[in-house]
């Protein structure tokens, strides 16, 4: 979620206007039911292609938080996911895990987990079932898990209490299998200084975590970054992340291009915030021009207050 523009306002408000507690108060689950008139959402998998996206889905199976009919987000969200045909989802804003497992049994083909899963390492200790939380899901017949776990706890503050999680994953297509780490994560929000400088602390966390522990190693890291990569929402900052810009040896923004373009994946703001890294093992797999903005609003009537108010983001990768 885009969260800045509404720093005077009470938490009750913030809240539904997108602030970032990741706390709430306990709230009866919302039944998805049967779908009678699933949306139709065009293809973007391939075949021949490891396609990965990311996806904030707003205060996810929140009674009180994010978009009110909470069946038809979840009947929204599903149909996206299952038109969309990607092999590797990384998603943000789940609060409800009941509602994550309900539409992750009507993706045929799919698994998946939550930062808060038991089968994640200290996953439990860093996210309650009341919060939001990061999470992952993939396709069975091209990716399998081999462990999860919560990383860079020690920054919990810094990443807004929400640390990344990271995911090794074995994937195979074509006949080709890698092992890869995907670490999905959500940083931390608004537009003032000490929120910038807390996102700085975290990419600079990051990158040390990443330069010391997978120097040679594919990685991709998705998400909502609540930042861009060209300049930093904060008026007069430079993007918190440019310590990852400026090593092009080593990394790579393939939605960085979206950013040069002045494409928005949010349905409010003007920037280009969900962001997809990549190191130089990745890079050289990427399908040039991939990286889109998937406008889903197009298929989904009142798409922003209904659904998210963020957009897909998809790349596309050679095996």
């Amino acid at each position: 979620m885009l969260l800045r523009r509404c720093l005077w306002l009470p938490v009750s408000i913030l809240a539904a206007c997108g602030g970032e507690p990741s706390w709430e108060e306990p709230f009866p689950e919302a039944s998805l039911g049967t779908h009678e008139e699933a949306v139709t959402i065009p293809s973007q998998g391939t075949t021949t292609t490891v396609d990965i996206g990311c996806w904030n889905v707003e205060w996810f199976g929140s009674s009180s938080n994010g978009p009110s009919n909470e069946t038809l987000q979840q009947q929204n969200v599903r149909d996206v996911l299952l038109g969309a045909n990607l092999d590797i989802w990384g998603l943000e804003e789940v609060v409800s895990t009941t509602a994550f497992n309900s539409i992750k049994s009507q993706l045929s083909g799919y698994a998946g987990l939550l930062a808060s899963d038991a089968s994640v390492t200290g996953g439990s200790s860093y996210y309650s079932s009341s919060e939001q939380k990061v999470g992952i899901l993939y396709k069975t017949s091209v990716a399998s898990v081999q462990s999860a776990r919560i990383i860079l706890t020690a920054s919990d503050s810094d990443f807004a209490g929400r640390p990344p999680l990271e995911v090794k994953m074995r994937v195979t297509l074509n006949g080709t299998a890698r092992d890869i780490v995907v670490i999905v994560f959500h940083a931390k929000a608004f537009d003032d200084a000490t929120s910038w400088q807390r996102r700085l602390n975290a990419s600079n966390a990051l990158k040390a975590y990443l330069d010391s522990t997978y120097p040679s190693t594919p990685v991709v890291v998705l998400g909502d970054w609540n930042d861009d990569v060209d300049t930093s929402i904060t008026s007069g900052k430079a993007s918190p992340y440019q310590n990852f810009v400026g090593d092009s040896l080593d990394y790579f923004f393939p939605t960085k291009a979206l950013s040069d373009a002045k494409v928005a994946s949010t349905a409010s703001y003007p920037d280009m915030i969900d962001h997809q890294l990549v190191t130089n093992e990745l890079k050289s797999l990427y399908v040039a021009g991939s990286a889109k903005v998937y406008r889903v609003d197009a298929y989904i009537s009142s798409y922003a207050t209904t659904t998210t108010d963020h957009f897909p983001v998809l790349t596309r990768y050679t095996w």
